[in-house]
């Protein structure tokens, strides 16, 4: 299985990162019209894609938090 991140929406595509950073554009029609920038994807062996909405969810968590701690002062 295949795990990705929203870089962006681009277009027709949604512009999306693997763990060793290299990056793939898919088109947006393939995945859910409610895909937002961050969103995780899993892309099973047989090309199914599907959001994860969990670990979306768990790194925009992080990413508040982070930005809190920086912003504190």
């Amino acid at each position: 299985m295949r795990h990705l991140t929203v870089d962006r929406l681009d277009g027709i595509y949604a512009i999306c990162e693997d763990k060793d950073r290299r990056m793939f554009a898919i088109p947006k029609g393939e995945l859910p019209a409610s895909l937002r920038e961050g969103d995780k994807l899993d892309i099973d062996d047989e090309g199914v894609i599907t959001v994860n909405g969990k670990a979306a969810e768990a790194a925009r968590a992080g990413n508040r938090r982070k930005e809190d701690e920086l912003f504190e002062n």
